[in-house]
């Protein structure tokens, strides 16, 4: 196994376990409750915990190619710490911006639905 492999792993593991931990500390507080939403947040719960538990026992290590796929699991991680574990916050498109006013600066016609 080479460095990158063993940094791969390492990195995995940790950030694999920092998701799971936020996730599992969400106090959701005066939100209100979808089901949806914490389905998706259990179902990520359950991969993160069994990548830590492949790794940790030696039953899972990846490849030096797989390094993009640990950086957009850096991004997740980071954007689920960001909202406090809330993964409706990260899911949820930016508020404000609905491409109306791109469009408007192209010049072409108000997409938007009539009143």
């Amino acid at each position: 196994m080479d460095s990158l492999s063993m940094f791969l792993d390492q990195a995995t593991f940790w950030l694999c376990l920092v998701l799971f931990l936020r996730l599992f500390t969400f106090q959701r507080g005066a939100l209100r409750f979808r089901r949806n939403i914490s389905f998706l947040a259990w179902v990520t719960m359950a991969g993160a915990a069994a990548a830590v538990i492949y790794i940790a026992t030696g039953k899972l290590t990846l490849p030096a190619l797989a390094w993009p796929l640990v950086l957009i699991l850096a991004v997740f991680t980071w954007l689920v710490w960001r909202a406090k574990g809330n993964l409706a916050a990260v899911l949820r498109p930016a508020a404000g911006w609905n491409g109306v006013d791109r469009r408007k600066e192209r010049g072409a016609p108000d997409a938007s639905p009539p009143p």
